[in-house]
């Protein structure tokens, strides 16, 4: 990548300093052709920043990272030390496997019965309580050394477990839960307060979004039913996906603010679902 990109969302409250970066959590959601990142002071429980990045030049770790260390310089936080940074890994290769059922020398295989992994993939788990399951998930190796090069401290996690354990844990009715990134997106059912299905669908078109969405819900009894279907991330309520579903699906909603974190004024024009996993993850 030979040029500096611009962000699609740049949002940085009149609270930002900084000098006081050692007062703040940074998280940074990272897929290749896209990347964001947020800042939470510490202190004050408060959402000061948010940049987000989507382009087809972010093709692969240096590109990644390179725009990374761009955004933070231009705002003095490239050499700075943060409270805590934890980088949620974006992509589609993961899977949730039941507690009982996980074996640790296993997880290639738990990869490799649904997905081709790219080169240069490392593989890792994590423990989802609430949801009592187990999400294994493929890493680029050299964004995640890159990134541990920089803040050797840094926490990993894949943002479908952010996505899981927020629902499991923070929102009590039953529900069917759409997180949507660029051309693909997870989908979650819970019932009776238990995860009943998860899975995660590439698209092209909007047919094909409703399509996976209707299916899924038809083979697990919800279709036709009361039952909320709730949307998270890079969605907005004016979009041909949801005038879409919403011919099918009787209760369509945009995930909620929660109100456990204090957000900027300037974060003030930006969709909640667009960061909903950040928050989530600096609850």
């Amino acid at each position: 990548m030979t040029a500096s990109l611009n962000p699609y969302i740049s949002q940085y409250g009149e609270e930002f300093d900084a000098e006081k970066s050692s007062q703040y959590r940074l998280t940074i959601q990272c897929s290749l052709g896209g990347l964001s990142f947020a800042l939470l002071d510490d202190t004050t429980h408060t959402l000061i920043a948010l940049e987000c990045f989507q382009s087809d030049l972010l093709a692969d770790s240096n590109d990644l990272f390179r725009t990374l260390e761009r955004a933070l310089e231009d705002k003095g936080l490239n050499n700075k030390a943060f409270a805590s940074v934890t980088c949620l890994v974006d992509n589609r290769y993961c899977t949730l496997v039941p507690e009982i059922l996980f074996n640790e020398a296993d997880s290639p295989k738990h990869l490799d019965f649904g997905f081709t992994l790219p080169e240069a993939c490392s593989i890792a788990s994590e423990r989802i309580a609430s949801a009592q399951c187990v999400n294994v998930y493929a890493f680029l190796k050299a964004l995640h050394d890159k990134i541990i090069g920089r803040w050797p401290n840094a926490i990993f996690r894949h943002s479908s477990s952010v996505f899981v354990e927020s629902i499991m844990q923070t929102i009590d009715e039953n529900g069917v839960f759409v997180n949507v990134r660029n051309r693909d997106f997870d989908m979650l059912i819970k019932k009776n307060g238990k995860l009943a299905f998860f899975n995660n669908f590439k698209f092209n078109t909007k047919e094909d979004f409703a399509y996976f969405l209707l299916f899924a819900m038809e083979q697990n009894a919800v279709a036709g039913s009361d039952i909320p279907v709730v949307f998270a991330g890079l969605i907005r309520p004016a979009s041909d996906i949801i005038d879409l579903c919403g011919r099918y699906v009787k209760d369509l909603r945009f995930v909620e603010d929660p109100h456990a974190l204090h957000v900027s004024k300037a974060l003030g024009e930006v969709p909640f679902q667009y960061y909903f996993n950040h928050y989530q993850a600096l609850r």
